[in-house]
């Protein structure tokens, strides 16, 4: 989906510095219709290493960094 592609690139830098274990959390009512609705209709979204997905149970957009390496 074009829409969280530009999403996550627009927040790039701030996403891509999350570590292993951090979640980005985000009030779904703050986002656009559109994404949030593909996003109950789908798992999940990745695009470069992000990994975007809906929180039913708190109604938030939950933002991950997946390539990000574990700390030691």
């Amino acid at each position: 989906m074009d829409k969280l592609k530009q999403f996550i690139e627009d927040n790039f830098e701030r996403f891509i510095n999350l570590d292993e274990s951090e979640v980005y959390e985000l009030d779904a009512h703050y986002l656009d219709n559109d994404l949030v609705d593909y996003l109950k209709d789908n798992d999940r979204f990745d695009y470069k290493g992000i990994c975007v997905y809906y929180v039913k149970e708190s109604d938030e957009v939950w933002v991950e960094n997946m390539d990000a390496e574990e700390e030691e």
